[in-house]
């Protein structure tokens, strides 16, 4: 890590903000989310992003610092383009990476409810307890574990998105808190 990255106040983490975030190279960027997922207890020392595009959907980053591209294409169909520092790359891998953590810590969570005669009659899948609201509030949860103002913009993102597609009844009496000690959160 470099040298002139300061500490996170509360977590002792190295950071990117302040002290050179600004100059930083895709390598750095890479080596601070290993050390993310180190303190979440998922040590992926392969980390590295994607440079070229597969043609799937995968994000891919193009630039060595101080700004980089963050790209999403599918079948040579440019979808996204975002021009972003060090810090803002940071933020958006880490936001998809703990997006998938949450989401999946839900489904492990997850427990069937018994479906009625008649569902099951007519072939109904299971019913679960799934929430939108129970992996969103888990993932604000990482985010803020990583940096505390990240806690507060994921929920302000998740917010306007159910403003848009509001919980269903259902999702609303099955939101719940996930267990997250798994991650070293209470």
């Amino acid at each position: 890590m470099r040298a002139d990255w300061p500490d996170h106040p509360r977590r002792g983490v190295h950071c990117l903000a302040g002290g050179g975030g600004d100059r930083v190279t895709l390598e750095e960027v890479e080596e601070e989310i290993r050390a993310a997922l180190a303190r979440l207890g998922h040590s992926a020392p392969e980390f590295r992003f994607d440079r070229t595009p597969f043609g799937d959907g995968t994000p891919h980053v193009e630039g060595d610092g101080p700004e980089f591209d963050w790209v999403v294409s599918e079948r040579g169909q440019e979808y996204e383009r975002r021009r972003v520092d060090g810090t803002e790359l940071l933020f958006i891998a880490l936001e998809g990476i703990t997006r998938r953590m949450a989401q999946d810590a839900e489904l492990r969570s997850r427990t069937n409810l018994p479906r009625s005669t008649v569902q099951r009659a007519m072939g109904r899948p299971v019913r679960d307890n799934y929430s939108r609201q129970t992996w969103m509030e888990g993932q604000a949860r990482l985010m803020g574990h990583l940096r505390p103002h990240w806690e507060a913009r994921v929920r302000a993102h998740n917010d306007a998105l159910l403003r848009r597609f509001p919980l269903t009844p259902d999702e609303v009496t099955h939101a719940r808190r996930l267990d997250l000690s798994e991650f070293g959160l209470d």
